[in-house]
């Protein structure tokens, strides 16, 4: 399942309300991209990546909380079941060249640029194997 979510991320540290809100635009996004409507019981490996235009301020660590949160209830019943999770913000730049990206995410950049937004994408795999290191 891949989503995006538009707008900048809300920090952990943000204030009550813009955390909420933050929290429940993720969720409408999962929600409309949930597959069987059931959230899994099995645990899940998520990958983030903040996409922005400038500058930005927000520490890496800070993003994943409040967005895991709005996940809880449509990806997975708890965030708990997260046992992977790879964090990442990239500048969006003129003639950016990204490897391994799906249609889907390069459609979404495409049009996010055009409208001058930033964006989080968001995509939840199967747990990966844990007698591997990565």
């Amino acid at each position: 399942m891949e989503f995006i979510v538009a707008g900048a991320p809300r920090s952990a540290n943000a204030n009550p309300r813009s955390r909420r809100r933050w929290r429940d635009r993720v969720s409408e996004a999962a929600r409309e991209l949930a597959e069987a409507g059931e959230p899994t019981h099995q645990d899940v490996s998520v990958v983030i990546i903040y996409f922005y235009q400038g500058e930005t301020s927000l520490d890496v660590d800070n993003i994943a909380k409040t967005l895991l949160d709005g996940l809880k209830g449509i990806l997975v019943h708890d965030d708990r079941q997260i046992s992977q999770l790879v964090i990442r913000k990239t500048r969006i730049a003129g003639g950016v060249s990204l490897t391994g990206a799906s249609a889907y995410l390069l459609d979404a950049i495409e049009r996010m640029t055009q409208i001058g937004s930033d964006f989080v994408y968001v995509r939840a795999d199967p747990a990966p194997d844990h007698g591997r290191i990565p």
